[in-house]
């Protein structure tokens, strides 16, 4: 096993490999306290399982949850401490669970790229989008659309190349959702600043501005380009 970056926070995870980045990120979000698989470790290359899935994915929501108390799900003890996590991700609608009579969460199974696809579509409010090309995601109803979704966002490449595949049956790795939840965090706090960004006005003002020591005036609306502008004012006694 190679030896660990320096400043890695888990002594199985290298800083410069291809999910590094996105695991230690991650960590100093607090997103995988108590789902270590040992003192230090991550256990990149284990399968991510549906409770640790639950937690993640909910702590990069950002959502709060609620002390142990009841649990839906018949295979889910209300005790055991991330029994609110999955609580709150039924509640949200992003799961439904495994299993019906009785409802199941199923919560040691490992999580497939296809239900990784879906569990993303829902969380995050993706768009639907055109067919993203894999060969292999046919006759796979419950997830397709959601997995090309997922593609068009950016937020997956697939698994293969020539032919373009995605392995939807393959179990996803606690490397590999890391990277997922990165890159769908990333992208939801980039929409949130364009959400957020100020536009002061919608024209451009006809006038002119006159440089006092030069005597040269400029037409502001020939001098700034674009559909929107920012006018700033400087006032000098001097």
């Amino acid at each position: 096993m190679p030896a660990p970056a320096q400043g890695s926070v888990f002594s199985d995870v290298r800083v410069g490999g291809t999910h590094g980045a996105a695991i230690e990120a991650l960590a100093d979000l607090g997103v995988f306290t108590g789902t270590e698989c040992g003192d230090g470790l991550f256990c990149p290359d284990q399968p991510v399982n549906r409770w640790v899935m639950a937690v993640w994915l909910i702590r990069v929501l950002g959502h709060e949850v609620k002390a142990p108390g009841t649990s839906r799900f018949a295979d889910v003890e209300a005790t055991e401490w991330w029994s609110p996590y999955a609580e709150e991700l039924a509640d949200r609608n992003i799961s439904v669970g495994c299993e019906t009579g009785p409802l199941r969460y199923c919560p040691d199974d490992p999580v497939t790229r296809a239900q990784m696809a879906t569990f993303l579509f829902r969380a995050f409010g993706l768009d639907s989008a055109p067919p993203a090309g894999f060969t292999d995601t046919e006759g796979n109803d419950a997830h397709r659309t959601n997995i090309d979704a997922l593609a068009a966002a950016g937020l997956t490449v697939g698994c293969g190349t020539d032919p373009l595949r995605y392995c939807p049956d393959d179990p996803v790795t606690r490397a590999q959702m890391a990277t997922f939840l990165h890159r769908a965090l990333l992208r939801q706090n980039e929409q949130t600043v364009e959400a957020d960004s100020i536009v002061i006005s919608d024209d451009v003002p006809d006038m002119n501005l006159v440089d006092v020591s030069s005597g040269v005036s400029v037409n502001l609306r020939s001098f700034v380009t674009g559909d929107k502008a920012l006018l700033l004012w400087f006032w000098s006694p001097y």
